[in-house]
């Protein structure tokens, strides 16, 4: 038991030792070069956070006004991201045996050489749907927050991806398989319980 304990041990500072050597400091140059939110997280008048904060409940309509404000964001401010709404529907312990539409979110963004459904995608998710109860929950850490910092990481990387792969094109690089990378922004809904969290409600 004490040589496990040691090689447990063992393996933890290797593993430590080499997360500190994947990092190196940030100077204050390139500190200064990250892009800043302004008032997009602003609570009352944030272009990003405070369409979200409201009520979204899977079918309602403030469930709808978001999606509607991920799509025109992307539309307006992303136009060379790919929308996609993957749409399903499921009976909830609360719904009286009616079906509940989810609406899943799906903007992406690959090389303009890739072959479509070859690219391999760095995806970043988080859900939108708010909890039934208690009434007028907003869920702003849980999770309008998240949704908001994603849309901020989206537009602050786009003009990145387009210089990097014009530049990879004009270089006359050889794209091979491991070039077809892109990135890829899932906003789920039905992640939250309508009741209790069971293997019946939740994840719709």
């Amino acid at each position: 038991m004490a040589h496990l304990r040691s090689l447990c041990y063992a393996v933890q500072v290797l593993f430590l030792a080499f997360l500190a050597a994947a990092y190196t400091t940030l100077s204050d140059e390139s500190l200064r070069a990250i892009p800043t939110p302004e008032d997009d997280f602003n609570i009352e008048t944030g272009k990003l956070l405070s369409p979200i904060l409201q009520p979204r409940v899977p079918g309602t309509p403030g469930s709808i006004a978001v999606q509607n404000h991920f799509v025109n964001f992307f539309k307006t401010e992303l136009p060379k991201w790919n929308i996609e709404l993957q749409n399903s529907t499921s009976k909830t312990p609360v719904s009286g045996g009616k079906e509940i539409p989810f609406v899943n979110v799906i903007m992406a963004r690959d090389p303009p050489w890739t072959t479509p459904g070859f690219a391999s995608r760095l995806t970043l998710v988080a859900h939108y749907d708010s909890k039934l109860t208690p009434k007028g929950f907003i869920g702003a850490t849980d999770s309008a927050a998240p949704c908001a910092m994603i849309m901020h990481a989206a537009r602050s990387i786009d003009a990145a991806l387009t210089a990097k792969w014009e530049k990879m094109q004009a270089d006359g690089m050889d794209l091979e398989f491991e070039d077809q990378q892109g990135i890829q922004i899932i906003f789920l809904d039905g992640e939250e319980a309508f009741k209790v969290w069971t293997s019946e409600d939740s994840l719709y």
